[in-house]
């Protein structure tokens, strides 16, 4: 199912790197090829973003999904919140270091190499 969602996406010109960005237009497409039945479909994924990012899910299947993305995006943004399969696969210290992306620091400045509060844990030697 998920696979025939983004080829369809595909042919109305929306890659799946866009989704997240071109949310209307998502909705907009998958109204004109499913009816009435992609809301259905529109609900689960945002009952599914927000499991990603260990919110409650609070509202109904008739509120508005575009002011529960609004939420979302705005507690993940203040919260600095991560989703799971990030959280799951590195340490919080390892998504703060940019070294841990394969990113460079310029010679000559400091690097903080704790940049998080995992130095303040107990037993921890920086």
């Amino acid at each position: 199912m998920q696979a025939s969602v983004y080829e369809l996406l595909e042919r109305h010109g929306v890659p799946r790197r866009d989704v997240s960005d071109r949310f209307d237009e998502v909705v907009h497409v998958l109204t004109a090829a499913l009816g009435a039945c992609s809301r259905v479909v529109v609900h689960r994924t945002v009952i599914e973003l927000f499991r990603e990012y260990s919110q409650r899910v609070d509202f109904s299947y008739e509120d508005s999904l575009r002011d529960r993305l609004t939420v979302l995006k705005e507690s993940v943004v203040s919260g600095h919140l991560l989703p799971k399969r990030l959280r799951e696969d590195s340490t919080l210290d390892s998504v703060l270091r940019p070294e841990a992306f394969g990113a460079t620091v310029n010679p000559g400045t400091v690097s903080h190499e704790y940049s998080s509060l995992y130095r303040m844990k107990k037993g921890v030697r920086t």
